[in-house]
């Protein structure tokens, strides 16, 4: 098959490079891998960008990772009224939009021939809703990938790290680990989706156990921060409680499941408790400094993984044939 991705082919360039991992690209490089044609191609706000791809090239099926609706208006519309036959599937993260433009993603959703969900509770809220029927919907277990994991060689370090820029509680983790005196790294964007943590560095020059560590906003930084993590002690991933409404935080499960570390992460009701069950789930100040000297260490078993993800995704692909 002759597969158009639309997304981020640098992702996929600093995949070739081994510098990031599959599980970023939602499946397109286990496509590939299977002995499909992917055809890389970058997404766009541009409401006839889709439309251009679809006349340039003799493809097969749609792969969309991250459905945005707003970019790919056009092509839903046409795709809903059947002027596109081609099929079309992709990744929903959020939940639908509620209010009046409900209606709206209820009739371009719909012109999915088959949706994927990285939380359960995501995918029973649109299907509650109305925007698309059960059958049309699948939570195949998006995960590490375990080839890339496997190459980081690993220790175990004193110190606790925290990597993730959305939606993150830095306060409160401040406030945590100068309290136990625990060593602690920040590593972040200085800015990401609304969240603005230039001040993290001053907040932190007088805390001695604490270094922020300031980074562009880009993938090009993840084989430093996979090194730290591959080093630490622990992954811990402070969620901003006000902003729970998906699946945040998920990014940091999987890679606290591909390098096999422990994790103390803020409860989020979009992670499926048997995921999360064996790492430190925590919602209060008290339950995260009992949680920094009492960790529970993750055992591998029954683990996800980007290769057990797409074996689930497999079934719907080829059945696009």
């Amino acid at each position: 098959m002759r597969i158009l991705y639309i997304g981020t082919p640098h992702t996929y360039q600093l995949y070739k490079e081994g510098k990031n991992p599959s599980h970023w690209l939602y499946g397109a490089v286990e496509m590939e891998k299977e002995g499909h044609q992917v055809i890389w191609e970058k997404e766009a706000s541009s409401l006839l960008n889709d439309i251009k791809l679809i006349h340039k090239y003799n493809l097969d099926l749609i792969f969309i990772p991250n459905l945005n609706i707003k970019n790919h208006l056009l092509l839903l519309c046409l795709k809903r009224i059947g002027l596109i036959k081609k099929p079309i599937i992709g990744y929903l993260h959020h939940t639908p939009k509620s209010g009046k433009v409900s209606i709206l993603y209820s009739f371009l959703l719909k012109a999915l021939n088959h949706c994927f969900f990285l939380s359960a509770k995501t995918m029973e809220e649109t299907i509650q809703g109305g925007y698309l029927s059960k059958e049309k919907c699948s939570e195949p277990g998006w995960g590490p990938d375990m080839d890339f994991y496997n190459k980081i060689q690993k220790s175990d370090g004193d110190y606790f790290i925290s990597t993730g820029k959305e939606n993150r509680d830095f306060d409160l983790l401040i406030e945590v680990f100068k309290e136990t005196k625990a060593p602690l790294k920040i590593i972040t964007a200085q800015s990401h989706g609304g969240n603005d943590y230039t001040d993290l560095k001053k907040k932190c020059a007088l805390i001695p156990n604490i270094e922020v560590i300031i980074t562009e906003n880009s993938g090009d930084v993840y084989p430093m921060m996979v090194k730290e993590m591959a080093n630490a002690k622990a992954l811990v991933c402070p969620l901003q409680q006000n902003r729970l409404n998906y699946c945040v935080g998920l990014s940091t499960i999987a890679d606290a499941e591909g390098l096999n570390k422990p994790l103390i992460i803020t409860h989020n009701p979009y992670h499926p408790n048997k995921r999360v069950e064996n790492f430190n789930v925590v919602t209060n100040k008290q339950e995260w400094i009992h949680a920094t000297t009492t960790l529970i260490i993750y055992s591998k078993e029954d683990s996800y993984s980007m290769q057990k993800c797409y074996q689930n995704m497999q079934v719907y692909i080829n059945y696009m044939k």
